[in-house]
């Protein structure tokens, strides 16, 4: 079987050109990038959607908790419902069921409905998440080379190339119904399309992972710092435009810009950051990470310039891009002969981060300013820097 060698940011990657192992890794690719996709698409409108409801901060919190709230209860059933169905059919109906939820999105009147939706959109979401990263591990041992790195990058591309038409579609003055509804078609055709490309994966309900472990003292260092990642990264999909849009007061297309290049580093940096960990070891890089995210984040807050801020924003994409997959690798070696166990507490503790973050940024900026409140990732960051040398002993 012959095969391409491509180099994505210094790391190598062998490809088959064809046959069914290459078919899989397509479609599974494919709904990485639509995974991401949804969110972006959703963080380019939330200021519009924001003035459309007429919500302040606190209540656009509010509905942000009910997403994660829907999100976590997602993750928790995931594994359950991919055991009884299996992971490849899991992907395609929690996809279509996101890509309705977001059409939707942009119908509803009222505060009420909108949660009721959003709610449908985190648990769809989160699943999808859960059962294409469960269908990318059964794709990778079907290939000669590990492949689980560059399908996270596929969901950060996913993130950038549509934060990229959020911007064109607002430049254009497009509605919100129009470009979720448009989005949602594009992405319902896709997953419909690689649907039969999947590998298909045996429901085995005895090899359902626990929802919960109750961590050890490693593996809960170890979640914090990946908690800390999650709501960071949560706390820029949620409220970067509207900072530009509201604190800056930048147009619609210009808040946008933020998000976009916060999203750019992050995604560059996913498909380099083996090179980055293997360089500098896991305790260096964390503080690293954990230093530029700081930095940056606290210049965009302090100095209040867009392109400023702009910057900045790339930088906590720079900085978080791999804090995320070293906690969940760190997870797999403390966790010895049941490292599942260990990453089950992990990805719990972090979508935790998902569950709390956005809303607690939207208290935070009722009852000071969003500035203030995101000064938060700054702290967080500081935490990681903190936590790093934990790495040093395992």
């Amino acid at each position: 079987m012959e095969s391409d060698n491509i180099e994505l940011g210094g790391v190598p990657f062998q490809i088959s050109a064809s046959g069914p192992g290459m078919r899989a890794r397509r479609a599974v690719s494919l709904a990485f990038l639509i995974n991401g996709a949804f969110f972006a698409c959703l963080a380019c409108r939330i200021p519009d959607i924001q003035r459309h409801l007429g919500l302040d901060e606190a209540q656009l919190g509010f509905a942000f908790l009910s997403c994660s709230i829907g999100a976590f209860v997602g993750v928790a059933l995931a594994g359950r419902i991919c055991a009884r169905n299996g992971s490849h059919r899991v992907t395609i109906f929690t996809g279509l069921g996101a890509s309705l939820a977001l059409s939707l999105l942009s119908l509803m009147p009222n505060l009420g409905s909108f949660i009721v939706v959003f709610i449908c959109f985190g648990a769809c979401t989160a699943t999808m998440d859960v059962a294409m990263n469960t269908n990318g591990v059964a794709v990778e041992k079907q290939l000669p080379k590990p492949i689980m790195s560059s399908l996270h990058g596929m969901f950060s591309l996913g993130g950038l190339s549509f934060a990229g038409v959020g911007w064109c579609v607002l430049k254009a003055g497009a509605s919100v119904p129009a470009h979720f509804i448009g989005a949602s078609i594009l992405f319902a055709v896709l997953l419909i399309w690689i649907a039969p490309q999947f590998l298909e994966s045996t429901p085995d309900p005895d090899q359902v992972p626990p929802a919960f472990v109750m961590p050890d003292r490693a593996v809960l260092i170890v979640g914090l710092i990946g908690f800390c990642a999650f709501l960071s990264e949560g706390a820029m999909g949620d409220w970067s435009a509207v900072y530009m849009r509201k604190g800056l007061h930048q147009s619609a297309a210009a808040s946008t810009l933020g998000y976009l290049a916060f999203t750019l580093s992050m995604t560059l940096t996913r498909f380099g950051g083996d090179s980055i960990l293997h360089r500098w070891g896991a305790t260096a890089t964390l503080r690293l990470c954990g230093l530029v995210t700081a930095v940056g984040m606290a210049c965009a807050l302090l100095i209040g310039s867009p392109l400023v801020t702009v910057v900045g924003f790339a930088s906590v994409g720079f900085g978080m891009a791999i804090v995320a997959p070293i906690a969940f690798s760190l997870g797999g070696r403390l966790g010895g002969d049941k490292p599942d166990h260990a990453i089950s507490s992990i990805a719990t503790m972090s979508y935790t981060a998902f569950l709390v973050g956005p809303a607690l940024i939207g208290f935070l900026a009722k009852s000071t300013s969003l500035r203030d409140a995101l000064t938060l990732i700054v702290v967080l960051a500081m935490v990681i820097v903190l936590l790093a040398g934990y790495a040093e002993k395992h």
